[in-house]
C-alpha cells in the first residue's frame, strides 16, 4: 500500500489517502476500466480505507463530497472480503441532501454539475433527468403554434375550396407540424441517451407528462382518417364539434404545455428569451380555444353582419325584429366570451411570473391572427383582431412593467383585469365603426363594453379569494 497526502479543501489541512485493491463489479469492462472520472467545480477528495482484490488489479478508495450548492453527494466504495460483491447503488434524497452509496467506479453528479463541465462515467449512467434546454423548449413551442395555426389552415380550406377527401395539403401543414415535434423529441432523446442518461431522464422533468400529447395526437389522427371516410368531410360548426378533431386539439394541448411548465420549472426565468417559450405554448392554448368556439369570435356588430332592414309595414316586420334583437344578444354574449378568455389568460400568466415587456403583446397576436385570417373573408376582421392584439397587449405589458399585478397585490391585479378586456374590447368597437361601421347602436356598443370590465373584474375577484372558515 501506498500512503500521500491531499488537500480536501483550501482550508482544510492535509490528509491521508491509502490506495488499497480496487472493488470491481463483474459486470464492467475493461473499456469501463479506462474511463476516468471527472468532478469540476467545488468537489474535494477525502481519503477512505479499504479491503478486498480482484485479479491483482489495485486502485485508490476515494469519499467523495461535491458541495456545489444545494446538492451534497457522496460515492462510498464497499468493501469485500475474499470475491466482489455485485455492483448496488443506494440513493436518498432529502430537500438539501442527497446520499449515495455504489461500487467503484460509480460517478454520482450533483444537480446541475453537467452545466458547469462535469461528465459522465462512461457505461455508468447520469443522475436525474436532464436540465431544462431553452432550444428544446423553442423546438416544442414553435412546432405547437405550428399545428394549432395549421387547423385554421384547414378551416379556412374547408370554406373556400372543395374538400372532399382526407389527404389534403392543409392537413398535411398540421401532421406536419406534430412530425417536426416527435422528431425534435426523438433526437434530444437519443443525444442524452448516448450522454449517459436512461431513457426515463432523457428529457426534462416537465414534458413527461405533456408528451403524451404525441400518441394522443397520432390515434386522433388514425381515427380522423376513417371518420372522414366512413362519414364524409365535415362543414360549419359539425367540423368544430367533430369528437376526432376535438381529440386532436388534445393531443396538442399537452405537448404545447410543455414549454409552459419547463419555464414556470426554472426559476432562472428572468429574460425575455427564457420567458417566451412559454408565451408560445399559451398562444397555441389561445388558438385551440378559437378553434373549438369559433362560433364566438366576432360580435358581429359591424354593418356587413347586419341583419335584413325593419320594416314596420311589412308582412315579416315581427321576424325581423326577432333576428335583429337575436343578434344583438348573441354579440354580447359574444363580448362576455371573449373578455373572460382573454382576460383569464392574462391574469393566470401575471399570478405565475412577471413577463417582460412584449410578451403579452406577442401572447395576444400569437393567439388571435391565426383565426381572424381564416375568418376573414369580405369584412375588415383580420385588420381589427390584429389591433385588438396589440392595443390590448401593449396596455398589458405597460401594466406588468408599471404595477406589477399579482394576487398578492389586489388593487393592482384588479385593475389590470379591469383594463386588459375593455381595451381588448374598446378596440373592438372603434375599429369595427372605423372600418365596417356599426350596427349596433351606442347604448349596445358602450353596454358591451363595460360587460368587458366588469367580467375581468369578476375573474380578479375569484382568483384572490381565500377561505375564512
Amino acid at each position: 500500500m501506498e500512503n500521500r497526502f491531499v488537500r480536501t479543501s483550501r482550508l482544510a489541512v492535509l490528509v491521508p489517502v491509502t490506495n488499497v485493491p480496487l472493488q470491481i463489479s463483474p459486470r464492467l469492462t475493461s473499456s469501463d476500466e479506462k474511463c476516468a472520472a471527472t468532478i469540476r467545480g467545488a468537489a474535494s477528495p477525502a481519503a477512505a480505507g479499504g479491503e478486498g482484490q480482484e485479479a491483482g488489479r489495485a486502485g485508490p478508495t476515494l469519499v467523495f463530497a461535491a458541495t456545489g450548492g444545494k446538492w451534497v453527494t457522496q460515492a462510498l466504495v464497499a468493501t469485500a472480503s475474499t470475491k466482489a460483491a455485485p455492483a448496488h447503488r443506494k440513493r436518498r434524497r432529502t430537500e438539501d441532501t442527497v446520499t449515495m452509496v455504489g461500487s467503484a467506479g460509480d460517478l454520482f453528479l450533483p444537480e446541475g454539475a453537467e452545466g458547469r463541465g462535469s461528465r459522465c462515467v462512461k457505461g455508468l449512467g447520469m443522475q436525474g433527468p436532464v436540465p431544462r434546454s431553452l432550444a428544446f423548449d423553442y423546438a416544442i413551442g414553435i412546432c405547437s403554434v405550428w399545428i394549432a395555426a395549421g387547423f385554421f389552415l384547414d378551416a379556412w380550406a374547408h370554406g373556400h375550396v372543395p374538400v372532399e377527401t382526407f389527404f389534403t395539403p392543409y392537413h398535411a401543414v398540421f401532421y406536419s407540424g406534430m412530425l417536426a415535434g416527435a422528431i425534435s423529441v426523438a433526437v434530444f432523446a437519443l443525444r442524452n441517451r448516448a450522454r449517459g442518461y436512461g431513457w426515463r431522464d432523457s428529457i426534462p422533468a416537465a414534458y413527461r407528462l405533456p408528451l403524451l400529447g404525441i400518441p394522443i395526437f397520432v390515434v386522433a389522427g388514425i381515427g380522423d382518417m376513417f371518420w372522414h371516410l366512413i362519414l364524409g368531410i365535415e362543414e360549419g360548426v359539425d367540423a368544430l364539434l367533430s369528437p376526432t378533431h376535438q381529440a386532436l386539439g388534445l393531443g396538442i394541448f399537452f405537448v404545447a404545455s410543455g414549454p409552459v411548465r419547463s419555464v414556470l420549472s426554472d426559476r432562472t426565468s428572468t429574460t425575455f428569451a427564457r420567458q417566451l417559450p412559454l408565451v408560445l405554448g399559451l398562444g397555441t392554448w389561445l388558438i385551440l380555444v378559437h378553434f373549438g368556439t369559433a362560433y364566438a369570435f366576432d360580435p358581429a356588430a359591424g354593418h356587413s353582419n347586419a341583419p335584413p332592414p325593419i320594416s314596420p309595414f311589412g308582412m315579416h316586420y315581427f321576424t325581423a325584429l326577432s333576428i335583429g334583437y337575436y343578434k344583438i344578444s348573441l354579440g354580447v354574449l359574444v363580448v362576455i366570451f371573449q373578455s373572460i378568455v382573454m382576460a383569464g389568460f392574462a391574469l393566470w400568466a401575471v399570478a405565475k411570473l412577471r413577463l417582460r415587456f412584449g410578451l403579452m403583446t406577442l401572447f395576444y397576436v400569437i393567439g388571435n391572427v391565426p383565426p381572424a385570417a381564416a375568418f376573414t373573408n369580405f369584412t375588415p376582421l383580420l385588420a381589427v383582431t390584429l389591433l385588438q392584439a396589440v392595443v390590448a397587449g401593449l396596455v398589458a405589458d405597460v401594466l406588468i412593467a408599471r404595477f406589477d399585478p399579482q394576487p398578492d397585490r389586489p388593487g393592482a391585479f384588479r385593475g389590470f383585469a379591469l383594463a386588459v378586456p375593455m381595451a381588448y374590447i374598446g378596440v373592438y368597437i372603434i375599429a369595427t365603426a372605423a372600418f365596417d361601421g356599426l350596427w349596433w347602436d351606442w347604448n349596445e356598443a358602450l353596454g358591451a363594453w363595460l360587460w368587458a370590465g366588469l367580467c375581468g373584474f369578476s375573474l380578479s375577484l375569484i382568483a384572490t379569494a381565500r377561505r375564512t372558515a
